[in-house]
């Protein structure tokens, strides 16, 4: 009865002990977990657009910051990751940001993609294709003088 008793005893004493560490754990990772949520939020908040980047590459990084801040337990609503998404875009996006606020637009990010990419294609590969017939013309202009 005696030993019956004794481990009882040492079983409670190791949950105990087993609880305690548990606890301590959750503590240390806990607080990483925090810090680390932190400086993706950051990360997602304070990305822009690399010039010569194309926008689906640059919203496919933006959606891993997103992921990469769920994975630490934060959760940025879809409204809220569009608009994040939209503030890192490059001063040649300026029109379509404008148009998205002004016609109070609200695309998930499929259709923010979408139409990002159809900007993209319409009005910056226009904008590029402008300035490669001007570089091109005037090296002629100036042989003429």
């Amino acid at each position: 009865m005696l030993a019956e008793m004794n481990d009882v005893l040492r079983l409670k004493h190791e949950q105990v002990e087993n609880a305690e560490i548990m606890d301590s754990l959750q503590a240390m990772f806990g607080q990483q977990s925090n810090q680390s949520k932190h400086e993706m939020i950051k990360k997602a908040m304070n990305a822009k657009m690399k010039k010569g980047q194309s926008v689906g590459a640059h919203v496919l990084n933006m959606v891993n910051y997103f992921t990469e801040v769920e994975t630490h337990g934060a959760i940025i609503d879809d409204s809220s990751q569009v608009s994040i998404i939209l503030e890192s875009f490059s001063v040649d996006f300026l029109q379509f940001k404008s148009n998205y606020v002004m016609n109070k637009l609200n695309y998930n990010m499929t259709q923010l993609l979408i139409e990002l990419q159809t900007f993209e294609v319409i009005s910056i590969g226009k904008v590029q294709e402008g300035e490669t017939n001007v570089a091109e013309s005037n090296p002629s202009s100036s042989e003429a003088s």
